[in-house]
């Protein structure tokens, strides 16, 4: 009997041959949109309104400005039709009536805290009408948030390829992995231990740590990572001063003080069993996006383009992570996460998703068109003008904007919603969850970054937000 695997590799093997069919916009395309968070939740700190995360990429209705494409769009609850009437309100080049003709939403109305794709394929009903319709389309294919054997699953299910890295690829970007990859190719990685299961093994990560002076009293402080995490949440920051004395204790054998400062740690976090951790020194991540995060690490929005600095400093390195990734027979959407010191550059992570900070570069696609320019580092739109994004993924509202309509409403009054005039202005993500959540997402699109700060610090005005992250040295 074939393992799921030697069942997906004839389905995704056919891959490339369709995106070399697909490139002409008139060849007919099925794309089924699976906006799944798959990943281990247990353990991680989930921010209220996970499910509307699968919002964000209702970017993807750019596809439908290509009139032989179709969208099937799955969620895990009823998206409000006036928020697709508000992103399809942006497609260039066809009618409204024509783009939500070949639209269709497929919710779950399943709350429950599952990824979607586990939710699709516990309905083989579900799987049976699906692969029904695929059999009248030619050239489907899934494009999912990130590519894992639930993933793999589902393509096997329906008989189609994934639009993206190939699961089977996975282990390579695990937090581990990565550093281990980083360290083949040459680069530079901030101190730190990997292959952490639980608080004993990272007692005694610390404690070695410290006694070869990667931990001083100056820095008195780690960041532990969850090996398989996402958006910061299997981040933790660990203050080590209430352990210093422990630490640093020179009357105790090795394994009494690793037991002892295991304990400490219950102690403060509670039971962390079953996770693989790396600590490191800091969590700003630079990269051709700069990420904004707040004081816990979580990403919470993006510059686009990075300022020169940070793009020249981090974009070679880059490219040589993808290359080889690509001889080991990675394809697909890859990010590559710095840390930029005054000093050095560290690699920090390779992601296979779709990441943060992709709503913002695709929100561009589907508003104006173009595309960046790595040897300028410039985003240039399809009229040939410059494009400057400051985007947010946090913005908590205020009593004025209760609603997805209040903040419709609001941005209008106040002159703030994109114009397809001018390609600038303010695009909102995550309006289904608003009521719900308190906050919303936003892509402030200027033609330069100071105009997108600014339209940014409007909204936060005029909504009635306040947002913790800032850029740690950003150029407006």
């Amino acid at each position: 009997m074939q393992t799921i695997e030697e069942r997906f590799a004839p389905i995704q093997a056919g891959l490339p041959d369709l995106w070399r069919r697909i490139q002409d916009p008139k060849v007919p395309r099925l794309v089924i949109a699976v906006p799944s968070l798959s990943l281990d939740l247990e353990g991680l700190p989930l921010p209220g309104g996970l499910l509307h995360f699968e919002e964000r990429m209702l970017y993807l209705f750019h596809l439908l400005g290509q009139p032989a494409s179709r969208l099937w769009f799955y969620s895990s609850h009823l998206i409000p039709e006036e928020e697709i009437a508000y992103y399809l309100h942006f497609l260039r080049h066809v009618p409204f009536s024509h783009g939500r003709n070949r639209l269709r939403l497929q919710p779950l109305l399943d709350r429950e805290n599952l990824p979607l794709t586990e939710k699709m394929l516990r309905r083989p009903a579900l799987l049976e009408r699906l692969r029904r319709q695929i059999q009248q389309s030619p050239n489907a294919y899934l494009t999912v948030y990130r590519s894992t054997e639930l993933e793999m699953r589902l393509a096997v299910e329906l008989g189609v390829p994934i639009l993206g890295t190939d699961p089977r690829h996975q282990k390579l970007s695990a937090k581990a992995r990565a550093r281990k990859l980083f360290e083949s190719l040459g680069l530079a990685v901030p101190p730190g231990r990997v292959n952490l299961h639980n608080l004993d093994d990272l007692a005694a990560a610390l404690v070695s740590m410290q006694e070869s002076g990667a931990i001083t009293v100056d820095q008195p402080k780690v960041v532990v990572k969850q090996n398989d995490g996402v958006s910061g949440l299997g981040n933790r920051n660990l203050g080590l001063m209430p352990f210093w004395n422990l630490l640093v204790s020179e009357h105790m054998l090795p394994d009494e003080k690793h037991a002892r400062l295991g304990q400490a740690l219950r102690r403060h976090w509670g039971d962390l069993e079953g996770k693989a951790f790396w600590p490191l020194f800091e969590v700003t991540v630079m990269g051709v996006h700069q990420e904004l995060l707040d004081k816990q690490g979580r990403y919470r929005g993006a510059l686009f383009p990075a300022p020169d600095p940070l793009a020249s400093a981090t974009v070679a390195r880059a490219r040589k992570v993808g290359e080889e990734l690509a001889r080991q027979g990675v394809q697909g959407r890859v990010e590559v996460d710095f840390l930029v010191t005054r000093d050095e550059v560290y690699a920090l992570d390779v992601n296979f998703r779709k990441s943060n900070s992709t709503t913002s570069l695709r929100t561009l696609n589907l508003l104006a068109g173009g595309a960046y320019n790595e040897q300028e580092n410039r985003y240039v739109d399809g009229s040939g003008k410059e494009k400057f994004v400051y985007s947010s993924d946090w913005l908590e509202v205020g009593e004025q904007a209760y609603s997805l309509h209040d903040v419709i409403d609001l941005a209008t009054e106040e002159g703030l919603n994109y114009s397809t005039a001018s390609h600038t202005g303010v695009v909102f993500h995550m309006l289904g969850g608003v009521s719900s959540t308190r906050r919303l997402g936003v892509t402030c699109v200027g033609e330069d970054m100071e105009e997108a700060h600014h339209l940014y610090a409007e909204s936060e005005r005029a909504l009635g937000v306040r947002l913790e992250a800032v850029p740690a040295s950003a150029n407006y």
